[in-house]
Parts: structure tokens; C-alpha cells; sequence
């Protein structure tokens, strides 16, 4: 009979692996966002002053680049914490 705790440990290891994808697969599109507002704005014919386009694009560049260090930190404390037991 299989033991649930094993099952338990497994699941919560594939979850917080797919967390941590899903987290850096995020802050690539936030950052690409933003590249693509900036440089790519004007091909698109939005209704949006271009100051305003610089400031989301940078916004979004600079939210992903957080996220990222913030994953990255996690998972580095995460990796620590695995290897001191």
C-alpha cells in the first residue's frame, strides 16, 4: 500500500517546481511586455501618448526585473535550506 505522506511530499515538489517556472516564465513576459511597448509602440497605432508608452514600458521592464530577483532569491534560500538538512 503506498504511503500518502511520500505521495504528499511528491505532489508539493511538483507544485513548487511548477511554481517556480510559472514565477520566471512571468517576469520573461513582463520584461518582454515592456521591451515591446517601448519599441514596438508606434507600429501599433494606439491611442496612447508616447511619454505615457515610455513610462509602462519602463514600469513593466523594471516589475519583471524585481520579480525575477525575488524568485531568485526564494529559490536560492530554498536551495540553502534543502542542503543544511
Amino acid at each position: 500500500m503506498p504511503d500518502p505522506r511520500r505521495e504528499d511530499k511528491s505532489t508539493g515538489k511538483m507544485l513548487r517546481k511548477f511554481g517556480r517556472i510559472f514565477a520566471l516564465l512571468m517576469t520573461l513576459i513582463y520584461v518582454a511586455l515592456g521591451l515591446f511597448l517601448i519599441f514596438a509602440g508606434d507600429s501599433l497605432r494606439l491611442n496612447i501618448d508616447d511619454s505615457f508608452r515610455y513610462l509602462l514600458g519602463g514600469i513593466m521592464i523594471l516589475y519583471g526585473t524585481v520579480r525575477f530577483v525575488r524568485v531568485y532569491q526564494s529559490n536560492s534560500s530554498f536551495r540553502k535550506k534543502k542542503d543544511d538538512e
